[in-house]
């Protein structure tokens, strides 16, 4: 089996070859993307690119993700590789910067005490899928790992994924505005589009500041509408509940308690940290620690299956 990395692969992208990044998409990848759709999304790419910097490498549950921004942060490149050597996805994108982002008034912790590592997070689309929805661009989702997996034994089971059923904390003190509860887990990569953020509290923190916690394992709470909580009060459990690929918590702070109409606001940590796709935090009391650049990815199945692209000739 032919052993590829980082290096190979940005060189193959940037060199326009289309041929050998064809060869090396899997079976399923080539029968949803024709190797002409390739060739015009590459040229156009490179047209615009400036020099890539690899910015992440994460690797979990025998998948690996290698990420690249330019020295401009104008564009950005993902490739995933199964653990055959395969690419089974690619994503090409122009980098957006939404000006006018407001940040919270309050300091927040992240509302679960166990270490975990940020999913998806950050201010752009590469690293933060929640950023194309303006009622969660500043979203954050955390999940567990432990020797290299999100799980451990069969994948369909909730019960299998190291952060299923861990103690969910109030990340400030606040008031509860809403509980939704009742809507059971999904089998893990079966996703409740009906319910998308399944069980969830809404808490306000102050005025136009709540935050939302979603995808909360039914019938786990501890508190009910109208509670005063204080930070790092244990308030429900982890779940799988709503459009959740797998067990994890999503995070956002946002200036309405109306879920359709809100904004999220960038959220202000303590310790005046700032949480990306990759990185393992650490609650700690009333601090939070951050180490960078640890291994990470996309459970495979939920792993993009087509190339996404914005440049279109």
């Amino acid at each position: 089996m032919e052993t590829i990395n980082a290096q190979i692969i940005i060189n193959k992208i940037e060199n326009n070859d289309v041929q050998w990044l064809y060869n090396h998409f899997s079976d399923y990848f080539q029968d949803v993307t024709s190797i002409n759709d390739l060739e015009k999304i590459l040229s156009n790419y490179n047209a615009i690119r400036g020099q890539n910097h690899l910015y992440r490498h994460l690797h979990i549950n025998r998948h690996q993700e290698f990420i690249w921004f330019d020295d401009n942060l104008s564009t950005g490149v993902s490739v995933f590789l199964n653990k055959y050597q395969e690419i089974i996805g690619m994503t090409l994108l122009p980098i957006k910067h939404i000006r006018g982002i407001k940040q919270s008034k309050q300091h927040y912790t992240i509302p679960i005490k166990s270490k975990c590592l940020v999913y998806w997070g950050g201010d752009n689309e590469l690293i933060n899928y929640h950023y194309q929805y303006k009622n969660q661009r500043l979203a954050m989702d955390l999940i567990k790992i432990e020797d290299g997996c999100t799980y451990k034994g069969d994948l369909n089971q909730c019960e299998n994924y190291h952060i299923y059923d861990l103690p969910i904390v109030a990340p400030a003190n606040g008031v509860v505005e809403e509980i939704v509860d009742g809507i059971p887990d999904s089998i893990p990569g079966e996703m409740n589009t009906v319910h998308p953020e399944g069980n969830y509290i809404v808490i306000k923190h102050g005025h136009k500041e709540y935050s939302l916690i979603a995808h909360i394992k039914p019938h786990s709470f501890k508190i009910e509408k109208g509670d005063e909580l204080l930070r790092g009060q244990h308030i429900a459990n982890v779940g799988n509940s709503g459009n959740s690929s797998e067990p994890h918590i999503h995070f956002q702070v946002m200036n309405d308690k109306n879920l359709q109409v809100t904004q999220t606001l960038k959220i202000q940590f303590l310790n005046d940290i700032s949480p990306v796709k990759g990185d393992e935090i650490t609650y700690n009391g009333d601090s939070i620690l951050v180490e960078k650049e640890q291994p990470f990815s996309k459970i495979a199945k939920n792993i993009h299956t087509n190339i996404t692209h914005l440049f279109r000739g």
